[in-house]
């Protein structure tokens, strides 16, 4: 994992409508070798589930083609900038 995924300002989510499904997910790109960080999910997306998965806006396909190949449900894919104090999302896919 790059630690400099923790302080970016300018990356990808996809939250989930469950905690398992989260966890599925999780375990999936662990065992690619993906490059993410299982937050929880930011208050100012209603989501079902408290987890969400933080990555990198260049792996965002790979890695939705990859958990959605294998039949894990995503919820929402989410383009998350931080500008100061306020956060900007952009719903790319999902309800």
């Amino acid at each position: 994992m790059d630690k400099s995924l923790f302080r970016t300002n300018d990356y990808c989510l996809f939250t989930f409508g469950s905690t398992s499904h989260a966890l599925k997910a999780e375990a999936h790109l662990k065992r690619i070798g993906a490059n993410f960080i299982t937050i929880p999910t930011l208050r100012e997306i209603s989501a079902s589930c408290g987890l969400s998965i933080k990555m990198y806006c260049d792996n965002r396909e790979a890695y939705y083609c990859s958990i959605k190949e294998n039949n894990i449900l995503v919820d929402g894919v989410y383009h998350v900038t931080k500008r100061g104090n306020k956060l900007e999302l952009q719903k790319i896919e999902g309800k």
